[in-house]
């Protein structure tokens, strides 16, 4: 076996290691997906600066090129992975024109007589403990949610940077949308807070329940239930020295 089929051996199992595990595999593809769709337009632009024949197509290796001078968050291996999702034909190049039409466009054509199993990660907690803990979660019928996530506080401004969408499934518990939320904010906080309205008396989403306890049952990946969620949270400051001296409110 020559070095190149040796190199190409190990690059298929690496590759194997992501794809083999469904929802590793299918938490990488949400997480391509969304990141597309924010950068559409941005990597057209720098991907015609390779396109010398202007037909739009890309070999792999410029096609990593350009996700690394992009600061796509994915590793070399992962990059190899949305490289063979992304060559629609199998033929080692890539339609940066297609980028538009997301990583799944091709799942859409498929019969839908027996959907494939969908196995997930489903967040639980404890009533008496703020702390989730996770267990599998097989959906053999998986229904998909576009939640519209917004600042109770920000509403009011359209472009605030809160304000974000995510497409989750309908089994997601709340505490797993509260797990979103501070991902995308870098937040800290433990108090944060889910309601289906913004309006005073609004009571606060069971962390323990889900988007389908609360009648959102979904739709499919294709078209997903359009939902509008708001946040509130609380900032906890520990060892402020500005905070803990009483110097400003001594006259």
């Amino acid at each position: 076996m020559s070095k190149m089929e040796k190199r190409i051996l190990k690059l298929n199992k690496a590759c194997a290691l992501i794809t083999d595990q469904k929802d590793v595999y299918q938490n990488f593809l949400d997480r391509m997906e969304r990141w597309l769709a924010s950068n559409n337009l941005k990597a057209k632009e720098l991907y015609q600066r390779f396109d010398k024949n202007g037909d739009g197509v890309l070999s792999y290796d410029e096609f990593k090129a350009g996700m690394l001078d992009l600061d796509a968050p994915c590793n070399a291996i992962e990059l190899e992975v949305l490289a063979r999702r992304l060559d629609k034909d199998s033929n080692s190049t890539i339609d940066y024109r297609e980028f538009s039409k997301g990583l799944f466009a091709s799942e859409s054509e498929l019969s839908m007589e027996e959907p494939p199993s969908l196995v997930t990660r489903q967040a639980l907690c404890h009533p008496g403990c703020s702390l989730g803990h996770w267990r599998d979660h097989i959906e053999r019928h998986p229904r998909y949610v576009r939640v519209h996530f917004r600042s109770i506080t920000f509403d009011h401004l359209k472009l605030y940077p809160g304000h974000f969408s995510e497409v989750v499934l309908s089994h997601s518990t709340i505490l797993s949308l509260c797990g979103i939320i501070k991902e995308e904010l870098s937040l800290t906080t433990t108090t944060l807070l889910i309601y289906h309205d913004k309006t005073k008396d609004a009571l606060a989403l069971d962390p323990a329940r889900t988007l389908e306890d609360y009648g959102i049952k979904g739709n499919t990946r294709e078209d997903p239930q359009e939902v509008v969620l708001f946040y509130n949270y609380t900032t906890e400051f520990h060892d402020c020295s500005l905070l803990s001296a009483d110097y400003y409110f001594i006259k």
